[in-house]
């Protein structure tokens, strides 16, 4: 609480209370904008580091592999320039027929009849020459903190790097929106949003009722949630879709899209949203919507923080080991390379025996990448869904929803009878680790 002194603790129905302003009232859901369009990724952008858990540096948009993206400084906002071999070498990122712009994703119409998604007016590209997926935008990652120490091959700072007149697209949704001082617009992957914060990056939430018929009895209204305006200045005006509520104290309270906004103090790390389901009139202030597969949800471990489930069941990822010092366990503490991911597949779950264990979450067959998702192709042919770069599994000694006995186990490659030396090499190739090789199997982290 020490970083909101400065903010008073209401309760949400005496919080409700004190708003004068009418015509507040809006409904409880709104249609969103997707983050990103089908075919669109989302990548964390991460410095490695010797023993501890890699450092996220920035997000990106990546095309349906999760390649790097380019802006072209001589494009021209809604115009791309590069055609010929540019347009060989730097292909465009074609959008496909009968996509719609959205949000900040727009479509410019090439004059050589290739339709092209732009991000925020500026024409997209991949680079014929980047080898491994998000090769090229980790290296600017580095070489911008090339005081740190760098991550080891195949991905080195400075070894493929973008030529003069290209930059790295990078994902930042608050820069086309107009936020009032000491507001944000980030992804708050609890949500599966892009979604309002405070400066501290604390998720603020919307009031969605009426409050010109709002029941304000304390007793029956769970006065346990603590509920903290977002204070606006005493001479705020309205600001794009921002509004002011006068509050009965004098007082002033942002309001976005005629929702008051308030922060909750059971929420105790940026990007938490333990309050979103207190009660249905509240909700997390959103943006846009992120993409999930049908029946993903968001449950809340104690002890671990927030992970992914499908029909409420604990969703796991399946990682080569590494060396790390620290609490991989621990809240927000287990961060991985999209590479990494990426180059071990579905492979952490392969043969009979594993199968029985952990169970892959299967995608139609019809499934597209989109946002932190993507289908990967089992050696069966099947699709297997992908998070963050890593596919996921259910573990089959979980019977029930909140369950998560799959948590923290590994899965060693052993030298003895029917030694893989093969697997053993793959996984140490990913993983670099030193004193054994095998998987990791954690919680799946939104």
């Amino acid at each position: 609480m020490s970083n909101k002194a400065s903010k008073q603790v209401l309760c949400w129905s005496a919080a409700l209370a004190a708003l004068t302003v009418s015509g507040t009232g809006a409904a409880a859901s709104l249609a969103l904008p997707a983050t990103t369009p089908q075919g669109i990724t989302l990548v964390e952008v991460v410095r490695e580091l010797p023993v501890s858990q890699p450092e996220i540096l920035w997000l990106r948009p990546g095309d349906a592999e999760g390649r790097t993206l380019f802006v072209y400084e001589q494009d021209e906002p809604g115009v791309s320039k590069c055609s010929g071999d540019c347009a060989v070498e730097f292909p465009p990122l074609a959008a496909p027929r009968g996509a719609k712009p959205s949000g900040d994703w727009s479509i410019v119409r090439r004059k050589d009849g290739v339709q092209q998604w732009a991000y925020q007016k500026h024409p997209l590209h991949s680079w014929s020459k980047e080898a491994t997926p998000g090769e090229v935008a980790t290296n600017v990652g580095l070489t911008e903190t090339a005081n740190s120490k760098l991550a080891e091959n195949p991905v080195v700072a400075g070894s493929l790097m973008p030529p003069a007149g290209w930059q790295v697209a990078r994902f930042n949704p608050a820069q086309t929106m107009q936020l009032p001082n000491g507001i944000d617009a980030r992804v708050v992957r609890s949500a599966h949003a892009v979604a309002l914060t405070d400066s501290n990056g604390f998720t603020i939430y919307a009031f969605s009722g009426d409050l010109k018929t709002e029941k304000h009895d304390c007793m029956t209204s769970a006065c346990e949630a603590r509920w903290l305006p977002v204070a606006a200045p005493a001479l705020a005006a309205t600001y794009g879709d921002f509004s002011v509520v006068t509050r009965s104290d004098g007082s002033q309270q942002w309001a976005y899209k005629k929702r008051p906004l308030f922060t909750n103090s059971a929420d105790q790390l940026p990007g938490d949203t333990l309050a979103a389901n207190l009660d249905q009139r509240w909700s997390v202030a959103k943006v846009t919507d992120n993409f999930t597969p049908a029946k993903v949800g968001v449950v809340t471990l104690e002890g671990y923080g927030d992970a992914l489930t499908v029909d409420g069941m604990t969703l796991y990822g399946g990682y080569a080991f590494e060396k790390r010092w620290g609490g991989r366990n621990l809240r927000d503490t287990f961060t991985n390379a999209y590479y990494k991911g990426k180059k071990l597949g579905t492979a952490a779950c392969l043969a009979a025996d594993c199968l029985k264990a952990w169970r892959p979450f299967m995608a139609p067959a019809n499934a597209k990448a989109q946002g932190f998702w993507e289908p990967l192709a089992r050696p069966d042919g099947s699709k297997q869904w992908a998070y963050k770069g890593y596919a996921l599994y259910t573990y089959a000694g979980d019977s029930a929803p909140g369950q998560h006995y799959g948590q923290a186990t590994y899965d060693f490659a052993n030298i003895g009878d029917g030694f893989d030396f093969q697997r053993v090499s793959y996984l140490q190739e990913i993983s670099r680790a030193a004193g054994g090789v095998g998987i990791y199997w954690n919680i799946a982290k939104p």
